[in-house]
């Protein structure tokens, strides 16, 4: 049985964020994404720094997605 959307993105939080520590917040400019959107700088247990995108979906229209993505 193959995981749900939801179930795939707890892994990737679970391997990528849980232990970090959250930075600092910060807001895209308006123009990159034609509205703007929020995020977040963790840094991992490990000492690389992410940079977290609250989304509605990878494409930015749907319910829930975080796009992480090192700085």
């Amino acid at each position: 049985m193959s995981k749900t959307t939801a179930e795939r993105q707890a892994d990737i939080i679970s391997q990528q964020l849980v232990g970090g520590c959250i930075l600092n917040a910060f807001v895209s400019p308006e123009a990159q994404f034609g509205q703007q959107h929020f995020g977040f700088s963790v840094q991992t247990k490990t000492g690389k720094t992410l940079s977290v995108w609250v989304l509605s979906d990878p494409e930015g229209n749907g319910p829930g997605f975080l796009d992480i993505a090192s700085d």
